[in-house]
């Protein structure tokens, strides 16, 4: 069917459009398992780290404060997911123990008690529920159950909202005690999350995923609350377990923070391809039908993502994307040509994705470094890039920045990877600075043409220099 025939049925079906399409596939079986948000049963090349983890935490099974726990390394080496996998795993085993510490309870009373009473009180706590039946303190007395708590930081980036956010994991869903996202004093959210805690009656490990953002945006005095409440409950106990990406994070805190922290480390190495190749293996063997990838593309996904610090999370997007690709084609395999293809896509999905949230001053000096790219200057000058960039910042009625802020806002491009900046030296004739654009022209271009910034097209830059450097 030609793909001119293809659009007319399409157009033609209207509100049946999916009737038209196939809804199964021949590559996945379960997709779910490629996302890095997916928890495994295991994780290769993680073993060690696991135990170690594990060895420190085991305490708070025995009804002990662990100690806090910092875990560093690049994006994509397992931090995150090893810490979920402990959590869930650690909650599971605390809920064995305790109904088996109440199985206990309950043997004591029976000993005591003549048959027909124990069979009336064993209905009743069928019904009720230990808890209701002899009171929380008693159960609690005998065991204190683990609770753990999950704040991604670059979702909840401020004092306030973590705060609220821990507060609000302890209440129910629908209870009307729940904290407002915003217009309480800090010193009201304090009290209430003291009360919280307490009244769960529990030792409760938080996990304050990319706790190095929270801290940069922030400061850092949400970690000395949060290291410092064990003072004041009387109840509960609190340990953090902190995922950082910075392994110099420490360093930027304050020393009374630092000390009352005085938290155990543990660095996440970046994985190798043979070791990227063992995670995409395991997972594909759940994600895919057997008889639809071969062990070479495996290879080569985790060959791509090696190349790349060793990034997990990429190494599965690539192959995810690559075999969405060849479902959608109806290939009966997935082939090298996806994944190339799924690279390229997912790259400039995320350059665009970086553009999008960029300020509007640096998304004018980048458009600015794209159009001379476009009209000839592959590389650049500093100085034609500002003069590209007054220029079209008085065209548009913005604050013009000085030279200074221009090549302060280049330097943050140049850490983004979107630019590159190159000093050239021409001997006692002085030294110039040039600037190459990392990313296509044409489609970044495209993307920043919305908003304010559509009022530029067309408009193309003045050249300073005749010749390109």
């Amino acid at each position: 069917m030609s793909k001119g025939t293809k659009v007319k049925l399409l157009s033609g079906l209207g509100k049946d459009i999916f009737d038209f399409l196939e809804l199964g596939g021949r590559i996945f079986k379960n997709r779910e398992v490629l996302r890095y948000s997916y928890i495994p049963d295991s994780l290769p090349h993680r073993e060690e780290e696991i135990r170690t983890l594990a060895r420190i935490l085991i305490t708070s099974l025995k009804g002990d404060t662990p100690s806090n726990i910092m875990i560093y390394g690049m994006t994509g080496t397992g931090k995150t997911v090893v810490s979920k996998l402990l959590m869930k795993a650690l909650q599971d085993k605390s809920e064995i123990l305790e109904n088996q510490y109440f199985s206990f309870f309950m043997d004591i009373h029976s000993t005591f008690m003549p048959t027909w009473l124990d069979n009336a009180l064993r209905e009743a706590v069928s019904f009720l529920g230990i808890e209701e039946l002899f009171g929380r303190e008693v159960i609690r007395d005998i065991f204190k159950p683990v609770k753990c708590i999950y704040i991604n930081c670059q979702q909840m980036d401020t004092q306030y909202r973590v705060l609220t956010q821990i507060a609000n994991r302890l209440t129910p869903f629908n209870d009307e005690d729940r904290l407002p996202v915003s217009g309480l004093p800090m010193d009201e959210v304090h009290s209430r999350l003291l009360g919280k805690l307490d009244s769960s009656d529990s030792l409760i490990i938080i996990i304050l995923d990319e706790v190095d953002r929270l801290v940069f945006k922030s400061g850092d005095d949400v970690l000395y609350t949060l290291t410092r409440i064990n003072e004041e409950l009387s109840n509960s106990r609190v340990s953090l377990l902190g995922i950082s990406n910075n392994l110099h994070f420490l360093e930027y805190l304050d020393s009374r923070v630092k000390s009352s922290l005085g938290a155990e480390e543990l660095v996440f190495h970046p994985y190798n391809a043979n070791q990227l190749r063992d995670i995409l293996k395991q997972r594909s063997e759940e994600a895919f039908y057997p008889e639809a990838i071969d062990y070479d593309v495996i290879s080569y996904c985790a060959a791509l993502a090696a190349q790349e610090n060793g990034d997990a999370r990429k190494a599965l997007d690539i192959l995810r994307v690559s075999a969405e690709m060849a479902e959608r084609d109806h290939s009966p395999k997935l082939s090298d040509i996806y994944v190339r293809q799924a690279q390229k896509k997912i790259e400039m999905d995320r350059v665009n994705q970086v553009v999008r949230t960029l300020p509007l001053q640096t998304k004018l000096v980048l458009y600015s470094i794209l159009q001379l790219k476009l009209g000839g200057r592959i590389k650049t000058t500093t100085k034609e890039v500002v003069e590209t960039y007054s220029n079209y910042a008085q065209r548009l009625d913005l604050t013009v920045l000085g030279r200074r802020q221009v090549v302060n806002l280049m330097g943050e491009l140049d850490k983004l990877g979107l630019i590159q900046s190159k000093v050239i030296s021409f001997g006692r004739h002085g030294r110039t600075t040039v600037v190459e654009a990392n990313v296509p022209s044409t489609e970044i271009l495209n993307n920043l043409h919305n908003g304010i910034l559509s009022r530029l097209k067309g408009i193309r830059p003045r050249l300073i220099y005749n010749t390109s450097f």
